[in-house]
């Protein structure tokens, strides 16, 4: 008996309901700030390693994190090596915890990168890096030992200073470069100290805005535009947790988003078995009433006092973390054009929200079935290179519905909540 095709959605739909997350991984990307560094200015005496660690401990203990990613770890080997296997012993398998392993020590400079994770839910499979004049930007690539997915991590400390936009572009391009080669930047973050003031400068757009569609990356907050020293933005400033100056520290108060943990669209709409898990990438300590003020004055009640101070005393950048679910069925089917890709801001509340981008004008017709395959809306757009299509769901009951999005030789499926 041929089963008809309203049957086969309904069924699909049922089996995409019924499977679960096996597994969610917390990401935290954390400027060190010269841990074990000593230049002139950050000694031993206003920076010192061994109170670091202890502050470090702190942070991650409160956290949990299952992948560290960290920017400025000192210095060139075998220094390096010694700095990661200090943080290793000191701020990591500390008070009987033994979960925490690192990737090997790479790095060219003074200030390199360095990679932790859960070795009981994670496996590094592979290490490689992308060479620049600056320093190296680093890739992992993780394997979830429940659901055997993959990741690929970048880490990335781009060349800091308001007249280097023009370097931190080249850096970036060179890792959009390696990442053109390997066809697509499947299941693949970048994160880290970007050192960007805007989402206009050329390393942001090399990233949200390649070329080469495939390969761009998402800010899983979406929030795009002028960052430094801008109130509007004060919820996601990671930069400068101090006002006062000890000579170490940037100071100057909260006012910069240098920090990013930016994520593949495979991610964002969990096409290849990880996604990102909605609502939760956060600026940490970040309670949005820090503009040009510091982290711990006046009182900041988003985290334990001794976690604040901790953020406070560390670094001058705070750290960065979301979450992933592994071995989740998703929001999405892969589009069918790969110059096509949609996102779809979830979970949906008054507004349906989404993001349509293509190499060329399209007409598009955009249908939402509900949970049992039923449609209860459809609406056509015209879209050109890179839109937001903005749609008012107020009057849909809440619950999940199926996005679907067509236009010529196209077809993408979004799985939604709708929720207060």
């Amino acid at each position: 008996m041929r089963i008809k095709p309203y049957i086969l959605f309904v069924i699909a739909i049922f089996f995409s309901l019924c499977c679960y997350s096996q597994g969610r991984i917390k990401v935290m990307s954390y400027n060190l700030l010269n841990f074990n560094n000593y230049p002139s200015y950050c000694t031993a005496e206003n920076n010192p390693h061994e109170a670091k660690a202890g502050y470090l401990a702190t942070i991650v203990a409160n956290q949990q994190p299952d992948i560290l990613c960290c920017c400025e770890v000192g210095g060139k080997n075998p220094t390096l090596a010694y700095s990661i296997s200090y943080i290793l012993g000191n701020s990591l398998n500390v008070n009987g915890v033994t979960r925490w392993s690192a990737a090997s020590a790479s790095g060219n400079t003074y200030l390199n990168n360095a990679l932790f994770y859960d070795k009981t839910k994670l496996k590094l499979i592979a290490q490689s890096k992308v060479d620049t004049d600056i320093r190296e930007i680093n890739i992992y690539k993780l394997k979830h030992l429940t659901s055997n997915d993959t990741l690929k991590v970048a880490i990335a400390h781009l060349k800091a200073g308001s007249d280097y936009a023009s370097d931190r572009g080249t850096e970036i391009q060179q890792l959009m470069n390696y990442l053109v080669t390997q066809g697509n930047n499947d299941n693949f973050i970048v994160c880290g100290d970007f050192n960007v003031y805007s989402s206009s400068e050329p390393a942001f757009q090399n990233l949200v805005n390649p070329s080469y569609m495939p390969v761009a990356f998402y800010d899983p907050v979406n929030q795009m535009g002028e960052w430094n020293n801008n109130w509007n933005f004060s919820e996601y400033h990671t930069q400068s947790t101090h006002t006062d100056n000890n000579g170490c520290f940037s100071y100057g108060g909260m006012d910069d988003r240098f920090d990013f943990i930016l994520m593949s669209g495979s991610i964002i709409n969990g096409t290849k078995g990880i996604t990102y898990h909605p609502n939760s990438y956060w600026a940490v300590g970040q309670d949005g009433y820090r503009f040009n003020g510091a982290i711990n004055s006046p009182q900041n009640t988003t985290l334990p006092a001794n976690v604040i101070d901790a953020l406070y005393n560390m670094s001058d950048h705070l750290p960065v973390v979301a979450e992933l679910d592994f071995g989740d069925v998703g929001y999405a089917s892969e589009s069918t054009e790969s110059n096509f890709q949609s996102i779809v801001q979830n979970p949906v509340n008054d507004e349906l929200v989404v993001r349509l981008r293509t190499e060329k004008p399209r007409d598009v017709t955009v249908y939402v079935y509900s949970a049992l395959g039923k449609l209860v809306l459809s609406y056509f757009a015209q879209v050109a290179e890179d839109e937001v299509v903005v749609r008012d769901v107020s009057d849909l009951p809440n619950g999940v519905y199926i996005v679907s999005i067509k236009s010529e030789g196209v077809s993408v499926s979004h799985r939604v909540v709708k929720a207060e």
